[in-house]
């Protein structure tokens, strides 16, 4: 096996997931964006509300879209990814202007290394704000449903989900 490069030091073998057959990975495609950054140093960020590989990760997670972004290796460039199945969203009204489409791929074609860590990551971001949004509590790799004093028990052990 290739080493590849990772930023925290994990790997795609170190991952872990209670969830199987999420969907049908062999009618999936995805897209590459790309943003340069600044030309001029020093290389400053642009706050959040101009950022435009944020601005439009927001709007991809918005639409529904399975998306995430990430710094790339080259000083100030950073990448969105996006990932569907079917048809062609329209990214017209989605990804800012300043962003370049650089890479489309679909499953006939193969899925590299990266793109499989990057479908995992973007997995693991929707099922993430799918539990907090459903009132889950993080405490480390796990979320659990606080206990409502209205509530009536289901049963009295600690029910968690891991992720």
């Amino acid at each position: 096996m290739s080493s590849c490069y990772v930023p925290n030091g994990a790997s795609l073998e170190d991952c872990h997931s209670n969830l199987f057959c999420l969907a049908d990975l062999t009618g999936i495609k995805w897209k590459r964006f790309v943003w340069q950054g600044p030309t001029s140093a020093p290389i400053l960020s642009p706050v959040t509300e101009e950022d435009p590989i944020l601005c439009s990760f927001s709007r991809c997670l918005k639409a529904d879209i399975l998306s995430v972004w990430r710094r790339s290796q080259r000083p100030g460039r950073r990448e969105l990814w996006l990932f569907w199945w079917g048809d062609d969203p329209n990214f017209a009204d989605l990804i800012h202007h300043e962003l370049a489409g650089e890479d489309v791929g679909l499953w006939e074609n193969g899925l590299s290394y990266e793109c499989r860590t990057l479908l995992f990551k973007a997995i693991h971001n929707l099922l993430e704000r799918c539990l907090m949004n459903r009132s889950f509590v993080r405490i480390g790799k796990w979320f659990v449903k606080p206990y409502e004093k209205d509530e009536k028990p289901i049963n009295k052990r600690l029910q968690g989900i891991w992720v």
